[in-house]
């Protein structure tokens, strides 16, 4: 999947339930934020900069700087969705 400028996007930031499963915790109701890819790195292709619309608090800032190695992203709308 290729991710492009303009594409709506959702990613987990935390989750709202937790359950153990053995030794470990495993999130089971996760929470979303949703943006616009305003850009998308040309020497690392999974580094993308997004604009974050529904960040709630003064500790989130709008703009963030995402990777599609370690935060779970969707496409949600645009080219790459198919």
């Amino acid at each position: 999947m290729e991710l492009k400028r303009g594409d709506l996007i959702r990613w987990v930031v935390d989750h709202e339930i937790y359950e153990a499963s053995g030794d470990v915790l495993v999130g089971i109701c996760p929470n979303y934020r949703h943006g616009i890819i305003m850009e998308v790195s040309h020497k690392d292709p999974n580094a993308i900069m997004v604009y974050c619309y529904d960040c709630k608090t003064r500790k989130e800032n709008n703009w963030m700087i995402l990777s599609r190695e370690y935060d779970k992203l969707e496409v949600l709308s645009g080219e790459s969705s198919g």
